[in-house]
């Protein structure tokens, strides 16, 4: 088991991760309404789960793992979509940070 700290930890990252269901993305889904990152990262992880042995050699759970925390950052600063990214802006070193 865990210690308590550990755990409080876990919750602690959970809460914030869960965040992602709120974050809306500059897609859409299928239907027409727009799609959170939490959905986002839902169907990546199936398409991936679905394809991977189409991929060859490949560890299926760390590509997994990979495609479940791509968008975490999302969770604190957004969705950034791909028109509104400028060159210079850190993005790559605060999404590592995040």
């Amino acid at each position: 088991m865990l210690p308590a700290d550990e755990i409080k930890g876990v919750l602690a990252f959970l809460r914030e991760a869960e965040r992602l269901k709120s974050v809306i993305r500059s897609g859409y889904t299928s239907t027409g309404r727009p799609e959170s990152t939490a959905e986002h990262t839902w169907r990546l992880c199936l398409m991936a789960m679905l394809l991977a042995d189409g991929l060859g050699d490949i560890n299926v759970a760390r590509l997994l793992k990979i495609c479940i925390v791509h968008d975490l950052g999302e969770a604190l600063h957004g969705d950034v979509p791909a028109v509104a990214q400028v060159e210079g802006d850190d993005r790559a070193a605060r999404e590592r940070a995040d």
